[in-house]
């Protein structure tokens, strides 16, 4: 009797969960949508603090139902855990970096530090063509992906979408370098409202909300293509496809 009740009772939280799932996607990709088109607003393109105002409180959501629609979502390694197994890797694809070391550094984040004296102009480390990650060594999948306008137009773009389709796929040769990225960087995407604001009244400013309004408007529309498409890369990436990944 208890065992159907278990059985009953995990059913009925699974087809909830279910459902939550399906409201939690409708949601997101309405609002992605309404972000799409306020970004390709021109009424925008002279108003662009507004337009930062107006969209942020919408970006704040994107990002609480993409985490309610991937809580299992794969998290890297700690940088700390990554670096014995990234150093392995480099020498197994023949990087010459005897010498050297990478550690981190108070204040700052990981970076390369020399362990011996080194000769004017003697190389620190030797990097071979293939461990250099481009659309031309990573991400065979985009293949399927290159009618895409933005893909043909930015290359920026192309390799961006490179990155997340190597860090979601399994077995991904490039596993050990992405398991020692920073989690975050210095740069606009990441500052709150706030810090935005202590940008006013320097020529940063517009700059600034120009980045975070063309990141933005690129997200949205990659999240419908990724949605609607039936490539290798949208089956990839439909369910892992996050604003702050792509940030």
């Amino acid at each position: 009797m208890n065992k159907k009740k278990s059985h009953s009772s995990s059913k009925q939280n699974y087809h909830q969960r279910q459902t939550s799932v399906v409201k939690a996607r409708k949601k997101l990709n309405a609002l992605c949508d309404q972000v799409f088109h306020m970004s390709c607003d021109p009424a925008y393109d002279t108003q662009l603090w507004d337009y930062y105002m107006n969209v942020t409180p919408s970006l704040i959501l994107i990002t609480y139902n993409t985490n309610f629609l991937q809580p299992m979502k794969i998290k890297l390694s700690k940088q700390s855990r990554g670096v014995g197994q990234f150093m392995s890797w480099l020498k197994e694809n023949d990087v010459n970096i005897d010498g050297a070391s990478i550690v981190g550094f108070a204040g700052y984040d990981l970076g390369l530090r020399a362990e011996r004296d080194f000769l004017e102009n003697e190389p620190i480390l030797e990097i071979p063509r293939k461990l250099i990650f481009s659309t031309q060594t990573a991400a065979p999948e985009l293949e399927s992906f290159q009618r895409d306008p933005l893909i043909q137009q930015m290359p920026q773009v192309a390799l961006a979408i490179a990155l997340l389709i190597e860090k979601y796929k399994e077995n991904s040769k490039w596993k050990p370098y992405f398991d020692i990225l920073p989690t975050s960087y210095n740069t606009v995407l990441y500052m709150n409202l706030l810090e935005m604001k202590e940008l006013k009244g320097s020529l940063t400013l517009e700059t600034a909300l120009k980045q975070v309004r063309n990141i933005t408007r690129q997200y949205t529309y990659f999240n419908r293509v990724f949605q609607n498409g039936d490539d290798a890369v949208s089956n990839l990436l439909r369910d892992f496809f996050s604003y702050d990944d792509y940030m």
